[in-house]
């Protein structure tokens, strides 16, 4: 995989530090920038970055107003919320600003570098923990037919090499097209992905 450039955009010191060390102690992940405010940020932050792990609430702005100047900036950098807030309407509202990881300060740090390589790849991703009423009010995650079926056949009991036969496709296909499910729905198990299915009137 390769080196992962990450910006940290934090404004308590000791938290930052912490988890500078815990990153850099990764193979695949350096931290090339850190900032403790909007200025601060709007600073040092450069075409170098591929990620920023981003505090919301910094003390001369909204992160939030923050991430839409350095996208604007530079939008290639995949941005990630550390946060305390996980209602819908904020969540929405990240989105809205390009944000596409959240995770809250309390999580573990796998969960954070989870994050960071998942977006950084790509892809989006909302910390498990949140609860399921803010999921369940994300947009909808726009699942193919094909997809809906896949989940319809898991939520009847089905492994997935006798959903890969029933569908005609082989099991490697199979799997990218559970991957892709979990991308869509932003989650990390057919657990979820079925309890929020279900929710969204997906399945039954």
């Amino acid at each position: 995989m390769s080196n992962i450039k990450v910006m940290l955009i934090e404004d308590h010191n000791v938290f930052r530090e912490g988890l500078k060390k815990l990153l850099e102690l990764e193979d695949n992940i350096s931290v090339v920038a850190e900032a403790g405010s909007c200025s601060e940020a709007l600073e040092k932050v450069n075409s170098n970055v591929d990620v920023i792990l981003l505090d919301i609430g910094l003390p001369d702005g909204d992160g939030l107003d923050l991430s839409n100047e350095i996208r604007k900036l530079y939008p290639h950098i995949k941005h990630v919320a550390l946060t305390t807030y996980d209602d819908a309407i904020f969540i929405k509202k990240a989105m809205e600003c390009g944000v596409k990881g959240f995770v809250p300060k309390y999580a573990f740090f796998d969960e954070i570098k989870s994050a960071v390589v998942m977006t950084y790849n790509g892809r989006s991703y909302l910390y498990p923990g949140l609860n399921t009423h803010t999921l369940l009010n994300l947009s909808d995650p726009g699942l193919s037919d094909k997809e809906i079926q896949i989940l319809q056949l898991l939520a009847s009991g089905q492994n997935q090499k006798e959903i890969a036969n029933i569908l005609f496709m082989s099991l490697s296909t199979f799997r990218r097209r559970l991957r892709d499910i979990f991308s869509k729905l932003s989650v990390n198990s057919v657990e979820e992905a079925l309890t929020i299915a279900v929710k969204k009137g997906l399945i039954k």
